[in-house]
């Protein structure tokens, strides 16, 4: 510190904020003022090692701290400066220069977070293990990141992968970085800020922290924090000027470009934030006027600072409500103190570059691509998507098994018995049909409504906030909602959707019960205080005419209800006015592939039927097969002469023959034959029937998947998965536990992945190798060469080549 003490006390000079603060202590405070410089000298140091880990991102050193500090005098005004209290001002100039020390966090908890990334983490103390949990919670949260490293190092690309681990640990410098500052300010100065016999440190902590979370959070701070006789401190006002301070601190010394040049800068954020600060060429900042200038050379940095200009109005709108009901109160307390800011940025000088001919260099329109509203809402609820309005049904289902999933994860976390539960009602309300599902899961609150469910493709379990609450309980499952737009399937049925719900938070804490109810699919939702007294969702569904069930009775009603969710986790009710039944986890073992036997799969004496058995939790398959394989004396062959006879007719020989063969995904019978038309002429045709055809019925932890794995050519979509064994089959399977497949945006069909093919691979192992102990040696042997010889599907193959 000693090598730029001096030039530090000398920048601190320089500020009236800290010299009106130096003359109102010169009597009988001086121990303020070593107090405040200890603290500079001590920020100023510990700030020159944020670029160390933060290099990509704008800078946050000491540089930007005494730019907050000149932003202050700018925005209070000399005159309120000479008015505030010294402990306002001994806060004004504290806060400036510690509100970002949690961006250089100490190098022993950067070394344990880097831990994380270790394959087995060996940790030399338990509050290093304590620290690295901190890590790998925010790193657990980020799925799509975990597996692209992985992929790096897989690859052998490790420079990639560390470049990605980089940046994760800067994001997460970034985004907890309030919450370290406050810890920073325990550890290193609890007790030592001080005025006069009052300890501030608690304010001062909680002033610097609140810089980060929402501005009305603000009005949570004492109005009026007594710090000696007749001597007060308003904290929100504080906290306001820190918070326009640091946001307004906007401009090219943020970003030298001699240090852009030189950093190596690839991150699409700190990219984006480099060239908006690099424009700003000059700005003018006062009570009356907030004035940015900047000569853009693209458009998109152009955007970006308007952008950024949007996100200060509204600062400044909240910023200028909070400042009135503070003024009022400060006048009531006979205090001079008043603030005032303008409403909106002047961005009259945020200008495109121009040429040598003073022509703009672009033509700049704040044009992109927009989505119609209305036209993608009619996409997406409609059936051109969803196939049929029955999805409605399904998409409620899947919703509260995962919540029902993710609430016993935390439940057992938290050492608490429960026990999942959800019901399905269909039942007559006064005029209307009302299909109504209930479960006791982990509900929702408002932050979940506004940020998920009211947002069309937010998925809650895609999002950071799931993989986050995931790891912290350990929740072992993966989440069958995923694509964020199920809820609108619901409009597809009715006009009324009723919503009562309430969020667990932890043992025995939860939100306060919320009624929501929406009259369509472009209304405003109607929100009131709900009634709710345990955690979970109840969706009713005010259905419209001709709805998909209307005409069905109440054990058809039940049955398609069954359909859907063929390998329940849990217990899941159905009821209707006079009938209930449960399904659950069991009830999947009813369920066998030889009853989806019909017209379609005959008896025949060279046809032998074999029924295989599929139970692997540990692989993810659950279910049962039936399998055709043809025979002849015993033995497998690919095509079997049945009978065949020539024929003499006016002199012409015609063969007759008839014969069934084994191919793909079916057994079939082939004949030729002779017909004799009205005028005599004799006419030679071929036919054929099948004896065995492949069918399948599967569902995706526990929910169906509407569409067959054996679709016909002309019915199969891109990307649609296919089954193309030598032999025809008859699949009933659930794809469980940690297992997963793609699917497109609806569910009703998988997608072509890495995940499909390992599935078809061990799907086909497990059923070859059952298949191998059904039958002797030679016989499976002989099977193995038909198999080979009569199909193409490597998958298959691949598989078969295991079965020793």
């Amino acid at each position: 510190m000693d090598d730029y003490k001096e030039e530090v006390i000398e920048r601190l000079n320089k500020s009236f904020i800290y010299k009106t603060l130096k003359e109102k202590c010169k009597e009988k405070d001086s121990e303020v003022i070593a107090l405040v410089d200890s603290v500079v000298l001590y920020s100023y140091s510990r700030a020159k090692t944020i670029i160390k880990h933060m290099g990509e991102f704008t800078l946050h050193d000491g540089e930007h701290l005494f730019r907050v500090l000149n932003l202050m005098e700018r925005i209070l005004t000399s005159e309120n400066v000479q008015k505030l209290s010294i402990p306002e001002l001994q806060l004004l100039v504290l806060s400036a220069m510690m509100h970002d020390i949690g961006m250089a966090p100490e190098e022993k908890d950067v070394l344990a977070w880097k831990k994380v990334f270790d394959y087995k983490p060996e940790f030399e103390s338990e509050e290093e293990k304590n620290t690295s949990e901190k890590f790998k919670r925010f790193y657990s949260s980020r799925p799509d990141d975990k597996k692209k490293i992985s992929d790096y190092i897989f690859q052998d690309k490790h420079s990639k992968a560390d470049t990605l681990k980089g940046y994760l640990i800067t994001e997460f410098i970034r985004i907890t970085h309030a919450e370290r500052a406050r810890e920073i300010i325990e550890k290193d100065w609890e007790g030592k800020i001080l005025f006069r016999d009052v300890d501030l440190t608690v304010e001062f902590a909680q002033i610097c922290f609140s810089h980060n979370e929402e501005a009305l959070s603000l009005l949570e701070l004492d109005k009026n924090f007594l710090c000696g006789s007749g001597i007060v401190a308003c904290l929100p006002l504080i906290g306001l000027i820190l918070r326009l301070a640091d946001v307004l601190d906007f401009d090219g010394k943020r970003t030298p470009p001699v240090l852009f040049s030189h950093l190596y800068v690839r991150h699409p954020v700190s990219l984006s934030e480099w060239n908006k600060h690099r424009a700003i060429e000059a700005w003018e900042i006062n009570p009356d006027m907030i004035q940015f200038g900047a000569k853009c050379s693209h458009p998109a940095i152009e955007a970006s600072i308007h952008e950024f200009c949007n996100f200060i109005d509204k600062e400044l709108s909240i910023c200028n409500n909070i400042i009135a009901s503070l003024n009022e109160f400060n006048l009531s307390k006979a205090r001079e103190v008043k603030v005032k800011f303008p409403y909106k940025v002047n961005r009259e000088k945020i200008q495109t570059k121009r040429n040598i001919k003073n022509k703009p260099i672009y033509i700049y329109r704040d044009t992109k691509f927009n989505l119609s509203k209305k036209q993608v809402i009619d996409l997406l609820m409609g059936t051109k998507l969803y196939g049929s309005s029955e999805v409605a049904l399904r998409e409620l289902l899947q919703n509260s098994i995962d919540a029902c999933l993710l609430r016993q994860a935390q439940e057992q976390k938290w050492g608490n018995p429960y026990i999942p539960e959800i019901s399905v009602k269909y039942y007559k309300y006064e005029d209307d049909f009302v299909l109504e599902v209930s479960d006791n899961g982990t509900g929702m609150d408002q932050y979940i409504i506004d940020n998920y469910y009211s947002k069309i493709g937010s998925s809650f379990y895609k999002s950071a906030d799931f993989y986050s609450l995931k790891s912290e309980s350990n929740a072992d499952f993966s989440p069958t909602s995923r694509f964020g737009i199920g809820i609108l399937s619901c409009f597809m049925v009715a006009d009324t959707l009723w919503v009562d719900t309430k969020r667990v938070y932890a043992p025995h804490k939860s939100s306060e019960p919320l009624n929501v109810m929406v009259e369509g699919q472009e209304s405003i939702f109607l929100i009131k205080e709900g009634e709710r007294e345990m955690p979970g969702t109840t969706t009713k569904l005010f259905l419209r005419d001709q709805n998909p069930w209307e005409r069905l009775k109440e054990d058809e009603f039940i049955k398609s209800v069954e359909t859907i969710i063929p390998n329940p986790p849990f217990k899941i009710n159905i009821l209707t006015e006079s009938q209930k039944k449960t399904k659950d986890e069991n009830s999947f073992q009813e369920v066998v592939a030889s009853s989806m036997k019909d017209f379609s799969w005959r008896e025949h004496d060279n046809i032998r039927m074999f029924d295989i058995k599929l139970d692997n939790q540990k692989e993810g398959i659950l279910g049962s097969a039936t399998i055709a394989i043809l025979e002849s004396h015993g033995k497998p062959v690919s095509r079997l002469e049945l009978n065949s006879r020539d024929v003499e007719i006016e002199g012409e020989t015609y063969t007759l023959e008839r014969s069934i063969r084994i191919s793909e995904n079916s057994i079939s019978e082939s004949s030729k034959s002779i017909t004799i038309n009205d005028d005599g002429d004799i006419n030679e045709g071929d036919s054929t029937s099948e004896f065995a055809k492949s069918k399948s019925r599967l569902s995706l932890h526990g929910i169906e998947i509407p569409s067959s794995l054996f679709p016909q050519s002309w019915r199969r979509k891109n990307n649609q998965v296919k089954i193309s064994w030598p032999f025809p089959l008859l699949l009933v399977v659930d794809v469980c536990g940690q297992r997963d497949l793609d699917l497109n945006s609806p569910r009703t069909e998988i997608i072509m992945s890495e995940k499909w093919a390992d599935f078809e691979e061990k799907l086909a192992t497990l059923i070859c190798l059952s298949l191998s102990k059904l039958v002797e040696p030679d016989y499976w042997e002989n099977l193995k060469e038909i198999f080979k010889k009569n199909n193409k599907n490597e998958i298959f193959l691949k598989a078969l080549e295991k079965i020793k």
